[in-house]
Order: structure tokens, then sequence, then C-alpha cells
């Protein structure tokens, strides 16, 4: 999989993948003009609606009402390196029947971001030669 991010203002960023755009930016604060996400606010989004498209798939699958789903996302930034060292998932479900409840927290804990997060991949970051296809 690939994706393209290009310069799209002083700190903004446009992000395309599979035919689909989506930008980040910064806060006034911080140079940019909050016309958009930051990053890290993207990758708690990343975080939640994975947790968010599991559960609600389990729902689906097991004939539990879903349409009142909510995810929330909370995050703490600290630690050395400085990173989202905290970052803390609610699942809001009205309808979750209380013998649902430890099976829709396992599928909730089995996202492909989470288990991303809990096993960190590869990073390789490089500068790419000028003549590099895109």
């Amino acid at each position: 999989m690939r994706m393209r991010v290009r310069r799209d203002g002083r700190y903004r960023f446009a992000i395309a993948v599979r035919g689909h755009e989506i930008a980040c930016d910064q806060p006034a604060e911080a140079g940019g003009d909050d016309s958009a996400p930051t990053p890290p606010e993207l990758l708690a989004a990343s975080l939640a609606g994975c947790v968010a498209f599991y559960v609600a798939r389990y729902c689906e699958q097991a004939g539990i009402p879903a349409d009142d789903l909510e995810v929330l996302c909370d995050w703490q930034v600290g630690g050395k390196p400085r990173r989202m060292e905290r970052l803390e998932v609610a699942v809001r479900l009205p309808a979750c029947p209380p013998e649902r409840r430890k099976a829709i927290e396992r599928v909730a804990n089995s996202c492909l971001i989470h288990a991303t997060l809990q096993h960190p991949p590869e990073i390789v970051v490089r500068l790419a030669d000028a003549e590099e296809a895109g």
C-alpha cells in the first residue's frame, strides 16, 4: 500500500490514498492555519475508527443494535522521547447486552491499529532519490 503526502500550505499537507484525500495541519499557535487535524489527532482517529469498525462488525454479526455506537479517544503526550504515551479508548454501546460485554471488549482490543501500536512495525525513514518514481 502506498500513500502520498504533499505540501499544501505552510504546515498543511494533502494526504492521498486509494483515491481519497484527507489533510493535516497544525494549530495556529504552532504556526499552522488550524484547517485540519494534526498528525497525532489523525493517529488517535485511526485507533478510534478501527475500534469502531471492529465493534460495529461484531454487533452486526451478533444481531446487536449498534446505531448509537460511539467511540471516544483521549491521549496524553509526554515521556522521553516525547510521544503519545497513553491512549484511552472508551466504547459507548447503549444496546450492549451485559453477557456480551467481555466479547465486545475482546473484539475492540483486537483491531488492526491497536495490534500495530502494541507490536510496533519496523519503521524505515529515508530521503528518496530525486528521480525516484512516486
